[in-house]
C-alpha cells in the first residue's frame, strides 16, 4: 500500500541514489533538490511503501499563483512496484484542484519518453505545442577562446532589457511561455527580473543607448548552457552574441549550448542551424502538454 508524504532534506541521499544513472548520470535533480524542498508554494511529493521506503517522487511548482507545472517524475527502477507515477501525479492534481484560481496545468517531456506521455495522456493531458530542441557540442579546448573585440557584455540596463523583450519576435512566437531549461514559464516581467536579471544570466549588445541583441540563459543541468531567449537585430550581431554565449559556457564548464525553438520562428531556426545547432534525433522533439482547466 503506497502512501504520500513530502520529500524532506534527509531524503537527499535516497533521491540521489534513485537518479544516479538517469540521463547517463547527468540528471538535474541533484542541482534543484534543495530548492524544491524549500519551496512552500508547490509540493515535492514522495511515494513511500509499507516499510516507509521512498520509492518515487514528483514536483509540483506554481510558476505563478495561477499556473501549475509538474516535473521530475522518478521512481526506483530496481523495484517492481507498479502505478507509482500515476499514484503521485493523481495526488498532485488533487492538490491543484484545491487551488482557488488555476489558469494552466502543464508539463514538458522529450518525444521518446513513452511512459510519461502514456501516463499523462490517460490523465487527460494533450500536446499543446511541439518545439524543436537544438544543441551544439562545444569542442574540448585546453584554452578558452578569447573572442577579441566582442561587443557583447554581461548584464544590461533592466528597463532596456524588458523593452527589448516586449518588442521581440521571440516573445511573439513563444506565446505559451519562455523556456527556463525544460520548464515553460508564462511571460511576466517579474519572472525575467528574478530568473535572469537578478541572477546575472544576461548577455547583451548595446549601441547608442539601445539594446540590439539579447541572450537570457539558464544553468540548470550540469553540462548544458541553456538559451532561454536569443534575438539580434542583424545576423552579424547574432554571431557576436553567440560567441559571447560560447565564452560564458566555457567559463562555467558547460559542454553544450542548448535552445528550444518555436516551430513558428523560422528565422531563429535558420540562424541557429547555420551555426551548427542540431536536433538530437528529430524536430518537434520537445513536447509541451496541457491539461484543460475544466478537467482538473
Amino acid at each position: 500500500m503506497l502512501k504520500i508524504r513530502t520529500v524532506r532534506h534527509d531524503d537527499k541521499s535516497r533521491v540521489l541514489e534513485i537518479v544516479k544513472d538517469i540521463w547517463e548520470g547527468s540528471d538535474y535533480l541533484p542541482i534543484v533538490f534543495d530548492e524544491w524542498v524549500r519551496d512552500k508554494d508547490g509540493e515535492f511529493a514522495a511515494a513511500v511503501d509499507e516499510e516507509n521506503r521512498l520509492i518515487g517522487f514528483e514536483k509540483l511548482t506554481m510558476l505563478t499563483p495561477h499556473d501549475a507545472w509538474i516535473e521530475g517524475l522518478r521512481k526506483d527502477m530496481s523495484l517492481k512496484v507498479k502505478g507509482v507515477g500515476s499514484f503521485i501525479t493523481k495526488h498532485l492534481l488533487e492538490v491543484i484542484r484545491r487551488k482557488k484560481i488555476i489558469r494552466t496545468v502543464r508539463f514538458a517531456t522529450y518525444y521518446k519518453n513513452i511512459e510519461s506521455i502514456s501516463l499523462f495522456s490517460k490523465l487527460g493531458f494533450s500536446v499543446l505545442e511541439k518545439r524543436n530542441h537544438l544543441s551544439l557540442r562545444l569542442p574540448n579546448l585546453k584554452r578558452m577562446p578569447e573572442y577579441k573585440r566582442n561587443k557583447a557584455v554581461r548584464g544590461g540596463d533592466p528597463d532596456l532589457i524588458i523593452d527589448f523583450i516586449k518588442r521581440s519576435r521571440w516573445l511573439k512566437k513563444n506565446t505559451n511561455g519562455i523556456c527556463f531549461s525544460w520548464v515553460v514559464k508564462p511571460y511576466v516581467e517579474k519572472m525575467i527580473t528574478s530568473d535572469f536579471i537578478d541572477n546575472g544570466n544576461v548577455l547583451s549588445i548595446s549601441e547608442n543607448g539601445k539594446i540590439r541583441a539579447l541572450c537570457l540563459y539558464t544553468i540548470r543541468e550540469k553540462q548544458d548552457f541553456f538559451i532561454s531567449f536569443f534575438e539580434a537585430e542583424t545576423p552579424e550581431l547574432f554571431l557576436e552574441l553567440l560567441k559571447m554565449a560560447k565564452k560564458t559556457a566555457y567559463g562555467n564548464g558547460q559542454e553544450n549550448l542548448c535552445v528550444v525553438l518555436s516551430r513558428k520562428d523560422k528565422n531563429s531556426s535558420l540562424l541557429f542551424k547555420k551555426h551548427n545547432f542540431r536536433s538530437w534525433e528529430s524536430e518537434g522533439d520537445f513536447l509541451l502538454f496541457d491539461l484543460p482547466v475544466d478537467r482538473t
